[in-house]
């Protein structure tokens, strides 16, 4: 991939705005490698939140060779319209937005592997970004990501649906999303906030808390769809359409409620393999909850995902580092 010439200016280290085929503003930013360039890594962040959280995963990753491209999500970011705030209509709406904000920036030609990182919310549009656009990436790390078995994931789509038609779409529900958050915190012993969820280190759950742009009421139809399409890329039938020779890395804590505490992402690896996936990987770290790439000893774990990616995708496309 080659960053696009605009006017004859470099797209590169830059913040600026893209505005999609449906006329929505897309706030995008693009941080390039500190020396050679050696790949691409298009971050999608989570739910109730925004891309400047990973600023210093960024550098890292600036430091290791990768370009970083990243952009807050429909309904997320600082200059948007509030009333937009926290709601977006369809997931598959949002995939194509991560698709058209790589095919504006970059050239169609592909000289540098392609890696998307999602994390929590943003791995399940990651995962759904794999199975609609099949040959365009060539790695994906999927970061706190959701899986839960049949019997609590329809029931909990089928409630969430009635919600959407019973109380609309758009509305943000107080109690819908303290009921979210709520489950998560239920096996933590005295929970001091409904987000302590996120992390074992308060400092990090305060810094979510504190933060303007994170912890905001979303719509039922944005929680409907994130179920609807956590449960549609779990299903071995429809990942067959998924390139087989994608390599995958399941990242999570054990403490992480939206994985199931370690047994969704596991489950989650075993049916990827069941699509004929053939390169999966699945790393759990104990004592750790859903935040995983801000949580005590992060830089280990951020040299777990490094290595891999020279394992898995650098090595395989014979890329020099």
């Amino acid at each position: 991939m080659k960053i696009r010439s605009f006017g004859g200016i470099c797209v590169s280290q830059s913040q600026f705005n893209i505005t999609v085929k449906d006329g929505t503003m897309i706030e995008v930013k693009i941080d390039k490698a500190n020396n050679e360039t050696i790949g691409i890594v298009h971050l999608f962040h989570g739910m109730a939140e925004h891309m400047d959280r990973y600023n210093e995963l960024v550098k890292a990753l600036n430091l290791q060779g990768y370009d970083v491209l990243r952009h807050n999500h429909r309904g997320h970011g600082k200059n948007i319209d509030e009333n937009e705030r926290g709601h977006f209509n369809d997931m598959t709406q949002v995939v194509d937005d991560a698709y058209e904000i790589v095919e504006t920036i970059y050239d169609s030609h592909f000289e540098l592997p392609y890696i998307v990182l999602g994390h929590s919310m943003g791995s399940i549009i990651a995962r759904l970004f794999v199975k609609q656009y099949p040959q365009f990436a060539n790695g994906l790390i999927l970061t706190g990501t959701g899986m839960f078995p049949k019997w609590k994931g329809i029931p909990t789509m089928v409630l969430l649906k009635l919600i959407t038609i019973i109380l609309g779409k758009r509305r943000r529900v107080k109690w819908v999303n303290q009921l979210m958050n709520k489950s998560f915190t239920k096996k933590i012993d005295q929970p001091q906030t409904e987000s302590d969820w996120l992390s074992t280190k308060r400092e990090e759950v305060n810094k979510f808390i504190d933060d303007e742009y994170c912890g905001f009421r979303v719509s039922n139809q944005l929680i409907y769809q994130t179920v609807k399409y956590m449960m549609d890329t779990a299903n071995v039938k429809s990942l067959k359409q998924m390139n087989h020779n994608l390599p995958i890395l399941l990242i999570s804590g054990k403490d992480d409620p939206f994985g199931e505490y370690g047994k969704g992402v596991k489950k989650l690896g075993k049916i990827y393999k069941k699509a004929g996936i053939k390169h999966i990987t699945v790393q759990l770290y104990k004592n750790k909850r859903h935040e995983i790439l801000f949580e005590d000893d992060y830089l280990t774990t951020w040299q777990h995902m490094f290595e891999w990616i020279k394992k898995q995708i650098l090595k395989k496309n014979k890329v020099s580092e």
